[in-house]
């Protein structure tokens, strides 16, 4: 096809699609509409756990010593500069997240007006991957695999670019390897953050460099890879700057593999109903983007064919699931990134040939009225707390009213919070059992009483360290144990129930076999709906029955 033809078929297929203005109106008016609720809803345990790790290394103290901790450094590194600069409240981290967030709609939205030679459709990219994101509940947001996203989207960018610099031969090998340096940057940025992103990566230079001249191909990996090298080596300076260096290798060989292999027990039925459930109806991008992207990777991205532009996203989205699914946790903000790329590669596919196929435009608008229809921001209740965002600020009532994950209750655990204020707790003092306290520690600008933050959760992911656990808990100076008793398999209305025992003991239904476990074995000081304080006497010595089981 000569250049004249393909810019007329583009010409008449912009006729036929959604003029460029009402694709920016209808993007200004979701982010008016939707940032506000955005940026004051809640943050997850996960989110707050790096906060405190944050502010210890702020404070002189060291990363992986200080606070278990099985990633790597990257996240806590851009908490560190986010609140360095903007402070520590979750509305700032969030307007950081928003930022970020748009970054990357816009980078993939350019790789997609380039694909397709309309600028429209690089809106539109931008718009599905806003309102899909704006959608989901607060477990995605805020998480390292979706920041993760912003090197990818660059490097994959420059790696189209790579591909045009090889296709004008004879290219400029020094050309070629400055620019896979920077691209080697990038992703060894990206491996900080999370180490998966290497084999997307990988995945998609290789699938690049197919059919390039060897001389080229060596070019490219000799910058690529030391770009890499570059930010590997500024990582670790910075930990054996530290001191974290010994006990960062001691979390990754030693502690970690038991860390993976707990990890497996987790793909079960039920679990992965209620991950499908809270990504629908975004998650059945897949039904349509694997089997659009199987193809063009069958036909190996041949020049001169209409998929030419969509054989790199293609490879990327299906790497990035394959990772996903065989190395990865069921979590929602683990499973979010591959729906975004599924719907980038999802939008370009739609509009190649926009004019040639009637079912495509049939299916686009089908599917962004599903998109609309079940999104909380067309609600109306939710634009009028939209209101709300602007006037109060993020209020724990105003945390409730927005949360899609009712856990915790944030105005129970604000009047956790004021108890433990009240008893003027100190550094040490508090355990926050349950994951889901854990908010505290930042709020009351509290220290935790071990290493151990997850004190539950690396019992349970960590069984050969139960007894170090254990001695770290005997010897702290913990005073009050927080838990949720939603932990006893009891939902919220359950949980928050008042029985026999009256307003300082459990609600009916509660396991037997808890009460006579630490910490629920130990006297209620106070207890705010399903969130419990317990009070440590001086003189308990800590055990655990699975512990000595395990021993």
């Amino acid at each position: 096809m000569t250049e004249s033809a393909v810019t007329a078929t583009h010409a008449a297929g912009d006729s036929r699609q959604v003029s460029p203005s009402t694709a920016w109106l209808c993007l200004l008016l979701l982010l008016a509409v939707g940032a506000p609720q955005f940026v004051c809803m809640p943050v997850t345990n996960d989110v707050s756990y790096y906060d405190i790790q944050a502010r210890t290394a702020l404070r002189g103290g060291v990363l992986y010593r200080d606070m278990v901790e099985p990633n790597l450094p990257g996240v806590v590194w851009i908490h560190m500069l986010v609140r360095s600069v903007a402070g520590w409240s979750t509305e700032a981290l969030r307007i950081f997240e928003l930022v970020i967030f748009s970054l990357i709609a816009v980078v993939f939205g350019i790789g997609n007006s380039r694909g397709s030679e309309s600028r429209t459709v690089g809106c539109w990219t931008a718009l599905a991957l806003v309102l899909a994101y704006f959608s989901v509940s607060e477990w995605c947001h805020v998480q390292r695999d979706v920041w993760l996203l912003l090197p990818v989207a660059v490097s994959i960018l420059l790696r189209q670019r790579q591909l045009d610099r090889f296709a004008r031969r004879p290219v400029s090998l020094k050309v070629v390897s400055s620019w896979g340096f920077v691209e080697g940057i990038c992703l060894g940025a990206g491996v900080w953050i999370k180490p998966h992103v290497v084999i997307p990566a990988g995945c998609v230079w290789i699938a690049s460099v197919l059919r390039q001249p060897f001389h080229s191909v060596l070019a490219d990996l000799v910058g690529l890879l030391a770009g890499g090298v570059l930010a590997g080596v500024a990582g670790i300076a910075w930990l054996v700057g530290t001191g974290a260096w010994p006990w960062f290798l001691d979390m990754m060989l030693h502690w970690n593999p038991e860390y993976v292999q707990a990890g497996g027990s987790l793909w079960k039925g039920f679990i992965l109903r209620a991950l499908l459930y809270r990504l629908s109806p975004f998650c059945l991008v897949h039904l349509l983007a694997a089997p659009v992207a199987a193809l063009i990777v069958s036909k190996g991205g041949r020049a001169g064919d209409r998929t030419t532009h969509l054989w790199l996203p293609a490879v990327l989205y299906l790497s990035w699931c394959a990772q996903v699914v065989l190395l990865q946790h069921p979590y929602d903000y683990v499973h979010l990134p591959p729906i975004l790329l599924g719907i980038v590669l999802f939008v370009l596919w739609l509009a190649l040939d926009w004019r040639q196929h009637p079912g495509r435009r049939l299916l686009a608008y089908a599917a962004l009225c599903v998109a609309v229809l079940f999104s909380p921001v067309k609600d109306s209740h939710s634009v009028q707390m939209c209101t709300s965002s602007l006037r109060s600020g993020s209020t724990s009532e105003l945390r409730n009213k927005l949360a899609q994950i009712p856990y915790p209750d944030w105005e129970d655990l604000e009047r956790v919070g004021e108890f433990l204020a009240d008893q003027e707790v100190r550094d040490g003092e508090v355990t926050c059992w349950s994951n889901d306290l854990v908010h505290l520690y930042r709020d009351l600008d509290l220290e935790p009483s071990t290493r151990f933050v997850y004190a539950d959760t690396h019992l349970s992911y960590f069984p050969s360290r139960r007894r170090e656990i254990q001695k770290a808990l005997a010897a702290s100076g913990q005073r009050y144990v927080l838990t949720n008793l939603m932990a006893g398999g009891l939902i919220a209305d359950q949980a928050k129930a008042i029985g026999p025992e009256g307003l300082l003991g459990f609600p009916p239904g509660f396991p037997e076999k808890l009460r006579r476990e630490f910490p629920w074995d130990q006297p209620i000081a106070y207890r705010a709906g399903s969130l419990v304080v317990h009070r440590i006497p001086d003189d308990y010595v800590v055990s655990f029955d699975r512990t000595a089981s395990g021993e």
